[in-house]
């Protein structure tokens, strides 16, 4: 989970915790099933450092819809992606992962789970990647480089 949760996120999760724990034997289970259905076995953490929604200074204008920045670090890498609203329950999302050491641009995909199922875009020559008709919702990202194992983020409310 995110370390830097609003403090009425953090409020309402220890609410909850403390009048309705969830049984251990529940979250153990829920764990494995998830471990068994993305086929990940032990996936590199894919690590939100960064997210626009967070921001204290959000403006509201009229026109188009900003993006949502959502902005992840793994190892040697950096994976930044944008949700675009494009209709009431839907997102186009586009991204890019670079290199942190300025090497070649990355080859491989990015996965997006979601409570229906997942979506991909595979990474042209520059490391950027378009995944359209993105539910919204629940959502987990995935990174799975050629030749090397995938890097898999929490879940997060899109």
């Amino acid at each position: 989970m995110n370390p830097q949760l609003p403090s009425e996120l953090r409020g309402l999760r220890d609410l909850f915790q403390s009048c309705d724990p969830v049984p251990e034997r529940a979250l153990a289970g829920a764990y494995a099933a998830m471990s068994r259905r993305s086929g990940y076995r032990d996936p590199v953490a894919l690590q939100l450092i960064g997210d626009s929604a967070e921001s204290l200074a959000q403006v509201r204008s009229i026109g188009p819809p900003e993006p949502r920045v959502l902005t992840f670090a793994m190892p040697g890498r950096v994976l930044e992606l944008d949700l675009l609203p494009v209709e009431e329950d839907r997102y186009e999302v586009s991204g890019m992962v670079l290199n942190r050491a300025g090497g070649a641009p990355p080859a491989g995909d990015v996965v997006l789970r979601h409570r229906v199922g997942e979506c991909a875009g595979s990474l042209d020559e520059h490391g950027a990647f378009r995944v359209g008709d993105v539910p919204r919702g629940p959502l987990s990202v995935v990174f799975r480089p050629l030749r090397s194992e995938p890097a898999v983020a929490d879940w997060l409310v899109c």
